[in-house]
């Protein structure tokens, strides 16, 4: 009698382990058979400005809004000849150096990463590395309004 009882322990334990292992699996199962949900996007914000690199404030032009984005490369020893913005634009360097001469500010040598409103002033850049620089400017303007203006 205790040999049976042993044995029908046994057995209902086997059946409960199979039971258990049956119910993880099929919960595996059902965890497979959803979709993962996709990932959020990294949100990372590269400026907030009320003003220009030299510290004025700016407005939008009135008129039919236009905004235009350039990809701008400039090679070692480059440069970008003096000039003004009515709309000063949003510059984000994506590659190199680029160093800004300005009648209203010091020097300044932006790098890959670096983002600005540009200044207002006339100025100038220059890439005085021996690698290429890139970067993305993008005009909130209006249509009608020059993106820039060089002295007379």
């Amino acid at each position: 009698m205790i040999v049976r009882t042993c044995l029908r322990t046994a057995a209902i334990q086997r059946a409960a382990l199979a039971a258990t292992a049956l119910i993880a699996l099929a919960g595996a199962a059902s965890a497979q058979d959803k979709p993962a949900a996709a990932p959020g996007p990294i949100v990372k914000t590269l400026l907030q400005a009320t003003a220009t690199a030299d510290g004025k404030a700016f407005a939008y032009p009135e008129g039919t809004p236009l905004v235009t984005a350039r990809l701008v490369e400039l090679p070692p020893g480059g440069e970008i000849i003096r000039h003004r913005h009515a709309v000063s634009p949003f510059i984000y360097i994506l590659e190199g150096e680029l160093t800004i001469a300005s009648d209203s500010m010091p020097t300044q040598v932006y790098k890959a990463g670096d983002s600005y409103i540009e200044q207002a002033a006339w100025h100038s850049g220059r890439n005085l590395s021996d690698k290429p620089m890139r970067l993305l400017s993008v005009y909130p303007s209006a249509e009608g309004v020059a993106l820039s203006e060089r002295p007379q």
